[in-house]
């Protein structure tokens, strides 16, 4: 699941964003040792909360730290994909993830995660977020519906039910959690 490359690249990556005062978290496959199974997955996801001139800014230091982006930042694109050539790696930054919310409860939520199992550390998209995210997946699949029910199994009891539901029903996704909870054992 990790090569030295994509950890360098995350790292560089969040620590740009710290540098420039974006909230961010890691959303995804990389993001679900955190309360579900761990699977193999190449695609790193990062979500950010920033405005459309905070993102022309980003893209600057980001071509200045060495990523290739595209040519420019579009307000309308869910996602932007950062090319770091030196460490051969590619990460999705997210500025409209699917059923995800940026506002103080989400923030609160968040997780500090060691993607890597080493000395760095980086926020992950708390468990109910990371539900809501995977089920509001316009391209949503087997996988997705896979990783929610390990998550509602391995945090089965840890989960905050109402904050679930609330954001669950914001995204228009009760219906179809309310069918892969009757799936946990």
């Amino acid at each position: 699941m990790n090569s030295p490359g994509i950890s360098h690249a995350l790292r560089k990556v969040v620590e740009t964003l710290n540098k420039e005062n974006i909230p961010n978290m890691l959303i995804g496959g990389y993001a679900l040792p955190a309360y579900g199974r761990v699977r193999a997955t190449q695609d790193i996801d990062i979500a950010i909360a920033a405005t459309f001139p905070r993102l022309v800014e980003l893209h600057k230091r980001l071509v200045e730290c060495g990523f290739q982006l595209p040519a420019s930042p579009s307000e309308q694109a869910p996602l932007f994909i950062l090319t770091d050539v030196e460490n051969r790696a590619e990460i999705e930054i997210w500025t409209k993830p699917d059923g995800v919310v940026f506002d103080r409860d989400l923030l609160r939520k968040r997780v500090r995660v060691r993607p890597f199992h080493d000395d760095f550390e980086m926020y992950a998209i708390g468990p109910e977020d990371f539900i809501v995210n995977k089920l509001s997946r316009k391209d949503r699949g087997v996988q997705d519906e896979m990783d929610v029910v390990s998550v509602l199994a391995h945090q089965k009891g840890k989960l905050d039910y109402a904050y679930l539901e609330r954001r669950a029903r914001a995204a228009d996704v009760t219906a179809l959690l309310r069918l892969l909870m009757d799936k946990v054992p």
